[in-house]
């Protein structure tokens, strides 16, 4: 074949063919530069010095938008501003590896191994390579790539370190004593609710006044878009109901997690969530020093307790990485250390805690036959999962391959894109999401690719229908529209009882009087802060206002969803008195809000010295083409 080749070579067809073919291979190989490929591309470049691919921000991207815990397309996170952030902190990044850089700051080897050391460690203190290998996994590193970053960011905290240090007395002690006795004042109040509901109804509009109201509220009875869908899905759940597990197959998996069985039990708990371990530190330390656990919540996170409350939870209920703390805690009261996860610093406060007992076959046989099946099924869904993808690719309707294939074909006429129905209340039969995005993202008639939750459902849809957002006639929605007008009126009624009750207090009158002369009671409120710390459940968060803009005696009415009411300030109590928080805290704050100016300071100075291009199309277009590709 060569010696045919050569022997021919010498035709000027065949040369011509030999000089499009090489060109052919420069191209191929060089194709990424010719034809504008993004991927090695820079979406970020700081001088000539540091450059962070298209790649590598499409990376950073990717885990920002897993991180936010909410099933976010690409396209929806871009929108949201997500990409714009990442690129955002990849620059800043950027510009302090240019500035340590320059300065020649460096860590050393053993500074990156004690990092490490410190970041991944289990119960007793050692080093868990396997918690290390599964962050890694898990962000799509190698270790090279994270020694690399945790090198970079060790150089990067010394020159933060360098600049930002605030020494204890750089914040002056009236700056802090002003700002402490502003937050920890309080206000004690007298109040009186005004509950609409409990108002004497009005007598119902006639058709003019019904159709005005309506008129002049009409947009808010839009109805959504309504989609009606067809779909067909495979679950691991529901095929994992079909398969059987041999008794002996039982028998040997529960001897091997006899021990994870055998700890089981609860706690009851409740949860603060804090940005770092700085802040979960100081928390903690506040607890320990004697304050309790829901006023600190409140005071760091404004979490109240109602939101800290988790319930009773077991292991697999926690976030990963803070079981082991949580059920070390065996006192009802105790909390633990800051605890770490994917979503920031957890501190817990046990309320409640059942030690479990050791595991019986018997007790565990019907959850070892599901976690088998299931684990079985995984398997099966993704052979079911690929013959549907194939019989519909084969010209078959979504109808004919489901019966194909032995599967229901699932059917709802009238479904909004947040799963409400035209008759009232949610919707919980169909998939998870992507389900509804992808229902409202293709056209009447239209199959959808094969698609995945996060539960790991396999789907296929078609949208049978689509019902445009309309707003219907009066006579249609007659009784809600009569509901709402006479709320309306309530409503505006209680508001005419809050003012004219503020107008006799202006006047000279007792609270307690004109309330009296209306058939209310009067209320102590206990002592609030401006941030409405001590406000009792029921009243409208505005009455933490409406008591700071007022002087001792004054009364002001307030608005709500359920009436009004009316305050008036009976004593205020200076810096707080005996429940205010320390002044340290203030300081604290203080002092870490200067560090924080300091180093906007240093990123704005280094942004002036450097060079910055940001290119976030190349990102952009990189979804594109992956896009196409599937």
């Amino acid at each position: 074949m060569l010696q045919f080749i050569r022997s021919k070579v010498t035709s000027i067809f065949v040369k011509i063919l030999f000089v499009l073919l090489i060109a052919s291979f420069a191209v191929w190989g060089i194709g990424d530069t010719i034809f504008g490929n993004p991927a090695g591309r820079a979406a970020v470049e700081v001088d000539d010095d540091v450059r962070v691919t298209a790649v590598e921000a499409a990376g950073e991207f990717d885990r920002a938008r897993r991180r936010l815990g909410v099933p976010l397309t690409v396209d929806q996170a871009i929108q949201l501003g997500l990409l714009d952030q990442t690129l955002q902190n990849l620059t800043v990044e950027s510009l302090m590896v240019a500035a340590t850089n320059r300065l020649g700051l460096s860590a050393s080897d053993g500074q990156v191994v004690e990092l490490i050391r410190q970041q991944f460690r289990d119960s007793l203190g050692q080093f868990d390579r396997t918690a290390y290998q599964t962050y890694l996994a898990s962000n799509g590193w190698t270790e090279e790539d994270f020694v690399a970053r945790a090198r970079r960011d060790l150089a990067r905290n010394q020159l933060i370190g360098a600049v930002a240090t605030v020494g204890e007395n750089t914040v002056p002690e009236v700056l802090v004593r002003t700002l402490h006795d502003y937050r920890e004042e309080r206000r004690v109040a007298d109040a009186v609710r005004i509950d609409a509901s409990a108002l004497p109804a009005p007598a119902l509009p006639d058709d003019a006044a019904l159709r005005a109201y309506f008129d002049a509220n009409k947009e808010s009875y839009e109805t959504p878009e309504y989609r009606g869908v067809s779909w067909i899905e495979i679950s691991p759940q529901s095929v994992a109901e079909t398969i059987e597990i041999p008794e002996e197959e039982l028998r040997a998996a529960f001897e091997e997690r006899r021990d994870s069985y055998g700890t089981r039990g609860s706690r009851t708990v409740d949860q603060v969530l804090l940005p770092d371990r700085e802040a979960a530190r100081a928390a903690y330390d506040r607890i320990l020093a004697g304050e309790d656990f829901a006023a600190v919540a409140e005071d760091m996170t404004g979490m109240t307790a109602a939101e800290l409350d988790l319930g009773t939870v077991s292991r697999v209920d926690l976030p990963e990485g803070t079981a082991d703390g949580v059920f070390a805690v065996t006192e009802p009261g105790g909390v633990t250390e800051p605890l770490e996860s994917d979503f920031g610093w957890h501190l817990f406060r046990i309320r409640d805690a059942e030690v479990g007992e050791p595991a019986t076959f018997e007790n565990v046989r019907d959850d070892l036959r599901r976690d088998l099946a299931l684990d079985r099924a995984y398997d099966a869904v993704f052979e079911r999962s690929n013959a549907l993808e194939d019989e519909l690719a084969g010209g078959s309707t979504l109808e004919e391959a489901a019966q194909a294939l032995g599967l229901p074909v699932n059917q709802i006429p009238f479904i909004a894109r947040d799963g409400s129905q035209p008759a009232g209340g949610i919707v919980t039969t169909v998939p998870g999401e992507p389900f509804l995005a992808t229902a409202f993202d293709i056209q009447t008639g239209e199959v959808s690719q094969l698609d995945e939750t996060r539960d790991g459902t396999f789907f296929i849809l078609r949208v049978d229908g689509v019902e445009p957002p309309r707003i219907p006639e009066l006579g249609q929605i007659r009784p809600k529209v009569i509901a709402d007008w006479i709320l309306e009126q309530r409503l505006e009624a209680a508001e005419d009882t809050a003012d004219s009750i503020v107008a006799a207090v202006e006047e000279g009158r007792s609270l307690e009087t004109v309330a009296a002369e209306r058939g209310l009671q009067v209320e102590r409120l206990p002592a609030i802060t401006r941030r409405g710390a001590g406000l009792p459940d029921g009243w409208p968060p505005a009455v933490a206002g409406a008591l700071f803009a007022l002087e001792t005696g004054g009364a002001s009415a307030v608005s709500s969803g359920s009436g009004a009411a009316v305050v008036s300030v009976v004593e205020v109590i200076k810096g707080g008195g005996d429940m205010a928080a320390p002044e340290e805290r203030v300081r604290q704050e203080l002092t870490g809000a200067l560090s924080s100016d300091v180093i906007e300071l240093l990123i704005a100075d280094l942004e002036q010295r450097h060079e910055v291009h940001v290119n976030p199309a190349v990102v952009r277009q990189l979804f594109t083409l992956s896009e196409e590709a599937q």
